[in-house]
């Protein structure tokens, strides 16, 4: 059968008339006024009395319908709720005429802004929502029921009045999205952390599946960290995270149970719950390398814990109300490892840190006992730096000359300016010193009324004891040393005193001002059995006998008796008794003239020999 031209043409017109109406149909149904009609409409039944702002609408025809809007504004009562920089919408035509196809929603800048009510001010808007408020979204038919894929970039939560951000999405991808139907997404967030003046930055890239009901959505996922800055104090790349999650979608909560494992092993699962007012976190940690709580260093650092290796047991909660500024986290770690008392001398035990917010403690102790530390520590969490802390340290039964020697010596604690308010305690209980047996305690630190710095060490027969305190500009040092057998191994007088083997016996009392050489000084030493003494005084007493042709260390029982008073010093007797005798006495004066005068209380037939002294060599190199 033959068919005309005018017949095929008639087809051809009837076609694109139908095809016109269709898309006509379409079109009308679709067109930008039908798009923000519907958008309107929903925002006001969730948000009432709210205003919903498009800068510029842009739209073409082509295989897909393709709307864009720029700069999305929605408020209430001049408040910004949330804002979207772009929106693209691409929608097949046919999507519309069969309810089948998969459109594509684009997204870039969406901001969702929280007021949160600072303390002593009034709140300036209600919240967004209340937990009894319920989102509902109702949608024409030909858009409910169609297939999504969404692309969404920099998505953030953030504080209405300033540039703070609460959580931030880099990317978002949901393949074919459909409810009831299962569906692929992949997400990127962004972790920062700044400790200090340095960021540590690192990716959780999250991939898995979802199945959206009408109420309620649930996840699978499983993810990974991604470090961009190679920073040995914060690497998670080996750190995998799984777990599911359900979405209750009618007030915005997610509840999550989660996983986090390292080749395969878990070494911690917790529980994630958001909502549109709170966040929290709680992980149990099982075997958590110590390694990645790098970045938490400041908090826990101590001069006893040095680079702490293998794995944490214990647990962190972590809670933040977006009404607020504030937020709190809280946990326990607990590990086994090394108390270091110098670099090659450790004891082994257990460590623990618990912290509430910026209250930290750190604790060790050892598996009989003798040896426990325990420091208390308030952090400044915007600034990394710790403010003040209260340590103790305890020794039962172990070397006195070994655990003192993390003592600060009394020169480097007067030197050394504070960084933050503390006090040091170390108490010793039937600590041995060679073949003797003691008890002692040195306690200093500063506050913010006075520095001090205390120290007792005692048997039965012998005392050392050593207490000073400044005040403002007012500096007092008292030591008082009772029959006292020094040991080589005692370095809390360097770099005044030290010997190989000494019985020390004597006073010493000082007051001043600013500068030691300008106050009250009177001092009273006794020394017997004195082997390779050093220090400042040893050198002061050398100096002064050189000047007659004297050696000091060829007397092994040495008293020294000196005066100062306002910068001038006197010497009223520096005894040396050994296979033979001498006595120096003398003036000491930086302003006017010096000098020594050696007699031999032994054989007084011997004339006086007296020197002026040039050079004031009994001002110490480093004041005190």
């Amino acid at each position: 059968m033959r068919i005309s031209l005018k017949v095929i043409g008639i087809l051809w017109i009837g076609l694109l008339l139908i095809i016109g109406a269709m898309l006509y149909n379409a079109y009308s149904r679709l067109k930008p006024e039908s798009i923000i009609s519907i958008v309107k409409d929903q925002v006001q039944k969730n948000y009432p009395d709210s205003e919903l702002s498009i800068e510029s609408i842009d739209y073409g025809f082509s295989l897909d319908f393709n709307l864009n809007f720029q700069n999305i504004d929605l408020k209430r009562k001049g408040k910004k709720l949330s804002s979207i920089k772009e929106l693209d919408l691409k929608i097949p035509w046919w999507l519309i005429l069969t309810n089948q196809g998969n459109a594509q929603v684009n997204i870039t800048g969406l901001d969702i802004f929280i007021e949160h009510d600072e303390p002593g001010h009034d709140v300036l808007v209600k919240k967004i929502s209340h937990s009894s408020h319920k989102i509902r979204v109702s949608l024409p038919t030909y858009l409910s029921e169609a297939k999504y894929t969404l692309r969404a970039k920099d998505i953030s939560i953030r504080d209405l009045h300033n540039s703070r951000r609460y959580f931030m999405v880099s990317k978002l991808l949901v393949r074919e999205f459909q409810y009831g139907k299962n569906s692929a997404f992949e997400l990127n967030i962004p972790i920062t952390i700044k400790r200090k003046d340095t960021h540590y930055t690192s990716d959780l890239w999250l991939f898995g599946d979802v199945t959206p009901a009408r109420e309620e959505w649930v996840l699978n996922y499983r993810g990974e960290f991604r470090t961009r800055d190679n920073n040995e104090k914060f690497q998670m790349e080996d750190l995998v995270i799984g777990g599911k999650a359900n979405l209750n979608t009618s007030v915005l909560k997610v509840v999550s149970d989660m996983t986090l494992s390292i080749d395969k092993k878990s070494i911690a699962n917790g529980q994630f719950n958001a909502d549109q007012e709170m966040l929290n976190f709680d992980l149990k940690i099982t075997a958590l390398p110590l390694n990645y709580f790098g970045f938490i260093y400041e908090e826990i650092r101590n001069p006893y814990l040095l680079n702490p290796e293998g794995v944490a047991a214990g647990g962190i909660k972590f809670k933040k109300s977006f009404d607020s500024s504030l937020a709190s986290v809280q946990g326990k770690l607990n590990f086994d490892g090394l108390f270091y008392l110098t670099e090659k001398d450790s004891i082994p035990g257990k460590w623990k840190i618990s912290f509430r917010d910026s209250k930290w403690e750190v604790s060790f102790i050892s598996p009989k006992g003798e040896a426990s530390f325990f420091r208390r520590s308030v952090v400044d969490m915007n600034r990394n730096t710790v403010t003040q802390y209260i340590e103790e340290l305890g020794f039962s039964g172990l070397d006195l000359g070994l655990t003192s020697a993390p003592v600060l010596p009394i020169s480097k604690f007067l030197k050394t300016p504070p960084v933050s308010y503390y006090t040091t305690t170390f108490s010793y209980k039937k600590c041995f010193l060679g073949d003797r047996t003691l008890d002692g305690q040195f306690q200093y630190g500063h506050t913010p009324d006075q520095k001090f710095y205390r120290a007792e060490i005692s048997d039965q027969k012998s005392l050392f004891k050593i207490n000073y305190a400044g005040v403002a500009n007012q500096n007092s040092l008292d030591v008082e040393m009772t029959n006292f057998r020094w040991s080589p191994s005692l370095q809390f007088l360097a770099p005044f005193f030290s010997a190989q083997d000494a019985i020390l016996h004597g006073k010493i009392e000082g007051r001043w001002l600013n500068s030691w050489d300008t106050g009250q000084w009177k001092m009273g030493l006794n020394g017997t059995g004195l082997k390779d003494t050093q220090g400042r005084i040893p050198e002061l007493i050398a100096r002064t006998t050189a000047f007659f042709d004297l050696d000091s260390k060829n007397f092994e029982k040495q008293s020294f008796n000196f005066f100062g008073r306002n910068g001038n010093f006197g010497l009223n007797s520096l005894m040396l008794e050994g296979s033979e005798s001498a006595k120096i006495t003398g003036i000491l004066n930086s302003k006017q003239k010096s000098y020594l005068t050696l007699t031999h209380p032994k054989n007084r037939k011997l004339k006086l020999v007296k020197k002026e002294i040039l050079e004031p060599y009994w001002m110490l190199k480093e004041e005190i």
